[in-house]
């Protein structure tokens, strides 16, 4: 099994994905992937998403720009279990403006097992106002085709 991480091309456009190895502390009693373990996975794949295109969650933050997330949505569709590896698949839904939406589908070989979309807000760190999020950032979306619905 390939663990790197890399693009795929999907219907509408092009994704960034990680892999990620169900461990047995991400299960529950009923030996499935408990509901909240998902969450750090989308964490993983939105943080290394942005890393893969130059933008360092901890630059951002030293540079006074803060990204709490707002809205979150799952959709579970079939249960991971232990010691599966997923597959998470993320881009971006729209042109970031004060707010930056990211979808994600969590696969396990070809299987879709979740659907999630999260939106998170650019937040002025010393006033804790909404900002607008930075061209480069935008530019960099664009450039690697990471922006589609």
């Amino acid at each position: 099994m390939n663990y790197t991480s890399g693009y795929r091309e999907r219907e509408g456009g092009k994704v960034f994905f990680i892999h990620h190895r169900v461990r047995y502390a991400d299960t529950d009693k009923m030996d499935m992937v408990y509901h909240g373990s998902y969450i750090p996975m989308l964490e993983a794949g939105r943080v290394d998403t942005l890393r893969e295109i130059g933008w360092v969650y901890e630059q951002m933050e030293k540079n006074g720009i803060l990204l709490p997330v707002v809205d979150l949505k799952l959709k579970y569709l079939v249960p991971a279990r232990y010691d599966q590896v997923l597959r998470i698949e993320s881009h971006v839904l729209e042109r970031p403006t004060a707010r930056l939406k990211f979808s994600f589908s969590i696969y396990q070989e070809e299987t879709r097992l979740v659907q999630a979309e999260v939106c998170l807000a650019f937040v002025d760190e010393e006033s804790g106002s909404p900002t607008r999020a930075p061209q480069g950032l935008i530019d960099s979306l664009e450039e690697n085709g990471l922006i589609h619905p």
